[in-house]
């Protein structure tokens, strides 16, 4: 199996000492492949939609979470948190802006 992605977006839109942030934009179908997030971040909705968290061996372990416009997220990454394949299911173009919070 392969290890999961250390670019945890689509693209990299700016880095500094402090902080990081990514795009993340899929158009429907799209896929963002496995990932893994070592730091603590924050993630903005900017276009809402049905993505699918798919499971690498098993089907029937996917799951389906609904994100809604504006909706903003804060997630710990721990020793390392690692993201399935993540595919839209909607029929509109997804989009949020992951922002990872480095140490000072």
């Amino acid at each position: 199996m392969t290890p999961p992605a250390e670019q945890v977006g689509t693209r990299l839109m700016f880095e500094n000492d402090r902080v990081r942030v990514w795009d993340l934009a899929l158009v429907p179908g799209e896929t963002l492949e496995a990932h893994i997030h070592r730091l603590d971040y924050v993630f903005i909705v900017i276009q809402g939609g049905q993505l699918r968290h798919v499971h690498p061996v098993d089907p029937t372990q996917n799951q389906d979470v609904r994100y809604e416009t504006d909706q903003v997220v804060f997630l710990e990454a721990g020793e390392g948190l690692v993201h399935q394949p993540l595919v839209n299911m909607g029929d509109a173009p997804y989009r949020n802006l992951v922002i990872e919070l480095k140490d000072r």
